[in-house]
């Protein structure tokens, strides 16, 4: 079966795509040298892709059942199909112990430890990062393993090189693999522009200077008009972010000449700053910690600020940021102190997030509504008085090595 896929199969398996003009949408491709994902499409522009497949260690006998591994059995290579795969996959040949035996070997081969090169990438941050991979389920590993198969050694190197201290290689590929519903292609795509973007923008950079520095204006000013602070951590683990957006006036900073693409830039630091928050409660933790809280203060919105024509091309950009280059990273939104207006604007633009994005956002209106809920996330010794805590009240979000 092997031999017949390899000799079937080598371009597409180059880069985990099988073309499957000959079977139906629902069929399932296995590929037998790893537990690996499979994405199946068709060469026709009007046929539906095939569902994802997965095998794993465990199902592999029974996906093979009765196949005889004979190389006698298997249909001439010149003229084999998919079609071809499946008839040998259901022939009446015996199965035997020494053939399941096998066939499992071909798993356990190449999930064991073995020294060089994939150990030195497995274990790169081993000593800082927490073991995620054990965490994962079949098809999330399946998932992994194929997406690193994707980007090829140069990729996963590039992707080593972007991740904050804390951050597994496992858990970034999983945040571009959901957004895209696991299919490898289209999460290799997306990291490949997200590689580019890192080294055109060089967000770890923005990291390490000061909003005023990015902004080029005063802290005082960023601190009356756009404050945005991180303020411990909540009972998960996860880094609490306040933006007090109430306070925020476009007229004022532009006329500073902060423009929106710096105020986007800005976004950009702090959600680095975030990711690296993140990586550290990794560590401190010993478990995966890749989402934050965000608590999002509307206290005293001017309504007119959101009319503003700048408001939808900063609120677009903020969207496009998050999505592209820091997926996954949104455990929570609490927007609290919203007055009525902000229902109808949030209402307008929320067509451009996406769904799951939407889900995640809670809208309270009043300090009784939301401050329960506040606390029953976050621990009281963690919040400022204003917010129903007993802990420091703090200011403009600092990069975490500073």
């Amino acid at each position: 079966l092997e031999h017949v896929l390899a000799a079937k199969l080598t371009s597409a398996m180059s880069s985990w795509w099988c073309c499957a003009c000959t079977n139906q949408p629902g069929d399932e491709l296995f590929v037998p040298d790893r537990d690996v994902l499979v994405e199946a499409s068709c060469v026709l522009a009007d046929r539906e892709p095939v569902s994802v497949g997965f095998v794993t260690t465990s199902e592999l006998p029974s996906k093979l059942g009765t196949l005889c591994l004979s190389s006698d059995s298997l249909p001439s290579t010149a003229d084999t199909t998919c079609s071809d795969l499946a008839e040998c996959s259901t022939s009446n040949a015996p199965s035997t112990p020494s053939m399941e035996k096998s066939a499992q070997s071909m798993f356990d081969d190449h999930n064991t430890p073995i020294g060089g090169e994939r150990a030195a990438e497995e274990g790169r941050y081993a000593d800082r990062a927490p073991d995620v991979r054990s965490a994962l389920s079949s098809n999330e590993l399946a998932a992994v393993l194929a997406l690193k198969g994707e980007l090829g050694e140069a990729g996963v190197e590039a992707v080593h090189d972007i991740l904050v201290e804390g951050e597994a290689l496992e858990s970034c590929l999983l945040r571009f693999l959901k957004p895209k519903s696991f299919y490898v292609s289209r999460a290799a795509k997306s990291l490949r522009a997200h590689l580019t973007w890192c080294a055109s923008t060089k967000p770890a950079d923005l990291a390490e200077l000061t909003p005023g520095e990015i902004c080029g204006c005063t802290e005082e000013l960023l601190d009356r008009y756009l404050p945005t602070w991180h303020q411990g951590y909540d009972r998960q683990g996860r880094p609490v972010v306040f933006s007090h957006y109430g306070k925020f006036r476009f007229g004022p900073v532009l006329e500073a000449g902060v423009t929106v693409e710096k105020i986007l830039q800005l976004h950009i630091r702090n959600s680095e700053c975030t990711a690296r928050l993140c990586g550290r409660q990794s560590i401190k933790l010993g478990r995966d910690i890749s989402t934050a809280l965000i608590v999002m203060d509307v206290e005293g919105l001017d309504p007119n600020s959101l009319r503003h024509r700048c408001a939808f091309e900063w609120i677009r950009g903020l969207a496009k940021i998050d999505q592209e280059h820091y997926p996954e990273r949104l455990g929570q939104v609490l927007i609290i102190n919203a007055p009525s207006c902000l229902h109808y604007f949030y209402k307008s633009i929320s067509w451009t997030l996406p769904q799951k994005a939407c889900s995640l956002v809670r809208i309270f209106g009043s300090r009784a509504t939301w401050e329960p809920v506040l606390l029953e996330l976050v621990d009281a010794s963690e919040l400022p008085p204003q917010y129903g805590g007993s802990g420091p009240t703090l200011t403009l979000m600092e990069s975490p090595s500073q």
